[in-house]
């Protein structure tokens, strides 16, 4: 068993067939290497089978220094403790005549499965991992919470789709995604999807909503070079609502509703005092009302905005394991229309087509309080029957011994 460098064929096939992340794919080191980044493909073999494979990226720190990151890998069977043992010091080994100052970890390693209140439901019983690591030197750097625009967040909130059919899928969800995926299908909601040369209607809902929530949105390059690197393994579907096929849908309804309340004013005709004919006239004349509103709201952008108005566009990554939302944006104005539920259920349903197990909403802070900055965002998934997946978190290997408590020491007193 040796550590080594990997072929990039060797390199995506192993990752193709063993669980990783989207930032372990062939795709991803083109990326890096046409981007300027040392990038490496190094693994594991015994006996000319690999046993492990990582894409790792060398960045310059301190000038003439570099820092070494796995992202999100390395690829391998952790509990392997010869195979774990032998891919660490061989990249020891293998970064140390590169001048690289420290090495960070992030494996793709689940430690708990909690539910949306943050409870464990379910625990993967491998704290073996963290004295695997201190055995060779590494420190854990804490089970952090939160976003940070360097340090990948620690928590994904993911849906099960292993032997599941989209009929359990669908009643597995709470009442309101049913209901808003059902209003959206029948009002006139349609999906396209978008590519480079229209992508710039995502990037507009999602800079819209990241300065009405205030959160950190990733620059253009991020999406248009992935969606370039990719090209049909991410996907941009955008969500938008026929205003033709919208007034109709909702002018069927008022027939509908109209057709009820003169079957229920004729039996009151019959009889007066009945209390139940009146409280169903009281509540459908409201429900009239309601629909007077939408039929009046829709002939005005129609208007406005001619037959087609887009609602909400979201960005997907797809390997054989995960189909991953990465971000997402909404037209706020107009966010009753529902386009962001049609949109998940879209490619929950495409999951589920391409026999893909899980889906991946991707990260959540770690709060699950009210008081979370994204307590909404986490209901919302929380609502699709996710659970949450709790990562290992990140772990530093000093390459360079002094050197690094020199970094260690600027950073101090920069601080």
């Amino acid at each position: 068993m040796q550590f080594t460098e990997l072929s990039l064929a060797e390199f995506n096939d192993f990752t193709r067939e063993n669980f990783s992340h989207f930032t372990q794919t062939e795709e991803n080191y083109q990326l890096k290497v046409d981007s300027g980044i040392e990038t490496y493909l190094v693994g594991v073999k015994d006996q000319g089978t690999v046993k492990a494979a990582c894409l790792v990226t060398l960045t310059p720190v301190m000038k003439v220094f570099k820092y070494a990151y796995t992202n999100r890998g390395p690829v391998l069977d952790y509990s392997d403790e010869a195979v774990f043992n032998t891919f660490f010091e061989g990249l020891t080994n293998f970064l140390k005549p590169k001048k690289v100052l420290y090495l960070r970890v992030d494996p793709y390693e689940v430690i708990n499965k909690r539910n949306h209140e943050g409870e464990i439901i379910e625990s993967m019983e491998n704290d073996y991992i963290f004295d695997n690591f201190k055995a060779l030197g590494y420190n854990h750097d804490g089970f952090r919470n939160g976003f940070d625009p360097i340090v990948q967040v620690r928590w994904h909130s993911v849906l099960d789709l292993t032997d599941k059919d989209e009929k359990q899928v669908f009643d597995d969800m709470d009442n309101l995604r049913r209901r808003n995926i059902k209003k959206a299908e029948k009002h006139g909601l349609h999906i396209k999807y978008l590519d480079l040369d229209n992508i710039d209607i995502f990037r507009k809902f999602m800079k819209d909503t990241s300065e009405m929530k205030a959160f950190f949105d990733r620059d253009d390059s991020f999406y248009i070079d992935r969606k370039k690197y990719f090209k049909d393994q991410v996907l941009i579907p955008m969500v938008y609502v026929d205003l033709e096929d919208y007034t109709e849908s909702i002018a069927n309804d008022k027939t509908k509703m109209q057709k009820n309340i003169d079957k229920a004013q004729k039996a009151l005709d019959r009889d007066p005092d009945n209390e139940k004919n009146q409280n169903k006239i009281k509540n459908l004349s409201e429900q009239i009302e309601n629909i007077d509103a939408k039929l009046q709201e829709g002939e005005e952008l129609l208007q406005t905005h001619g037959k087609e108005l887009p609602l909400s566009s979201a960005y997907f990554i797809v390997t054989p394991h995960e189909v991953t939302y990465l971000s997402g944006g909404t037209d706020n104005d107009f966010r009753h229309f529902a386009g962001s539920y049609l949109i998940q259920w879209t490619m929950i349903k495409y999951a589920l087509e391409q026999g893909i197990d899980q889906y991946n909403f991707y990260g959540i802070s770690g709060d699950f309080t009210e008081n979370a900055e994204d307590y909404g965002v986490i209901q919302f998934k929380k609502g699709f029957n996710a659970v949450v997946n709790e990562y290992i978190g990140d772990f530093i290997k000093p390459i360079n011994g002094l050197a690094y408590k020199a970094y260690q020491a600027i950073n101090k007193i920069r601080g």
